[in-house]
């Protein structure tokens, strides 16, 4: 077998490999690109890289994706390559020759792009996933390393119990604008630069990062202000519709149950329903939510704030997805809420003949920037 690049001319192969693996947990899911299989790492990036393992009769067995970005460690800048998209097929030998290929793609990377550090976030509910990447039974294969760098929960927002109360119903939340975009702007990177893998940190950062979210314009932030006029909290809701989409295929019984209650909620005026499978729709429907980002709060009543505001200009179909790093308490899921949660692992792939960084330290205690899109 042999690995080799991937060229746009690839995108029908690859989409056509990628769709025979959905993603399994707590819901099974195929992740639609639109035709487009790079599209998202656009949305990310300027520079990414997939590769492809064929075998001898050109066929594809096997891929993974590096999206490089620059970012915040330590107060500096450093070059960092995410890990995305690894599928492996069946075939034993493509599982054997993907291991021998794994640690040369991190120096190809290295020397490409000059990254410094590599990270994959994996859904903690995905065992397999575990079990082959953090947990491997041959210790024999040369392997990276998995250090786990932070924990933090994909939160879903469906929708309010009926004794649910705006903490701050005088604070005043307004559209992004020209009048206050400069303000926006310093409060946004004043937050960002608190925290490790902020991917701005200035107002060129934040703008170059902007213009590849597609669709999303300083108009679309939310932005809290307190009686002063000082900003006090934002955040950014964004739909990635066309660029990556999620189709259920089906529902475990947890996941199954949680879509009863938020059916009948949904009766009530409480809530909003998740879409049916596709084996019970006979068609393919997305997933129908917007993404928070660039969320930022003072407090959690401020946060909680931005949620109601988020929350009832969003379709009406519409639910929330954040994130949410286990030690930052203020955006944990407000319990009048109805809410789910996804626990993910951050974690950093260290070579086998490198030492592991210093910021995986324990001392080392910043919270993180990782919005739910990067997933």
């Amino acid at each position: 077998m042999k690995l080799e690049v991937a060229k746009p001319s690839d995108n029908p192969t690859i989409l056509e490999f990628y769709k025979g693996f959905p993603l399994k947990g707590v819901l099974e899911l195929k992740v639609d690109r639109r035709g487009d299989f790079f599209a998202p790492y656009a949305a990310e990036s300027d520079r990414f890289r997939t590769y492809l393992l064929k075998d001898d009769q050109e066929q594809l067995q096997g891929m993974a994706s590096f999206i490089i970005k620059d970012v915040l460690i330590d107060g500096k800048i450093s070059t960092v390559a995410f890990g995305r998209d690894l599928r492996i097929s069946n075939n034993r030998r493509a599982i054997i020759e993907w291991a021998d290929h794994f640690v040369p793609t991190l120096q190809d990377i290295t020397n490409t792009y000059g990254a410094q550090y590599f990270f994959s976030a994996l859904n903690m509910t995905e065992t397999s996933a575990l079990n082959t990447f953090v947990r491997p039974r041959n210790l024999k294969r040369v392997l990276p390393r998995y250090f786990n760098y932070r924990h933090f929960n994909l939160v879903t927002v469906h929708g309010r119990f009926p004794w649910a109360r705006n903490p701050l119903p005088q604070l005043q939340i307004r559209h992004g604008s020209s009048n206050n975009a400069d303000a926006l702007i310093y409060y946004l990177t004043q937050k960002n630069i608190e925290r490790n893998l902020a991917t701005y940190w200035d107002s060129y950062s934040f703008f170059k990062q902007l213009q590849r979210w597609r669709g999303l314009k300083i108009e679309d932030f939310l932005v809290a202000f307190d009686a002063q006029n000082n900003i006090v909290g934002c955040c950014a809701p964004w739909s990635a519709d066309g660029i990556q989409e999620f189709v259920p295929l089906d529902y475990s019984l947890k996941a199954h149950n949680f879509r009863q209650f938020l059916k009948f909620g949904k009766l009530l005026g409480w809530t909003r329903p998740l879409t049916k499978p596709s084996y019970r729709l006979q068609l393919e429907e997305h997933l129908q939510f917007q993404y928070l980002t660039h969320l930022f709060a003072d407090n959690e009543d401020i946060f909680e704030s931005l949620l109601w505001a988020a929350f009832e200009r969003a379709r009406s179909r519409d639910f929330l997805v954040y994130t949410q790093p286990r030690q930052d308490l203020i955006y944990k899921r407000p319990l009048s809420w109805v809410c789910a949660k996804i626990p993910h692992g951050l974690y950093c792939m260290v070579p086998p003949d490198q030492n592991s960084p210093e910021f995986l330290s324990p001392s080392n205690e910043a919270p993180i920037s990782f919005e739910g899109f990067f997933l």
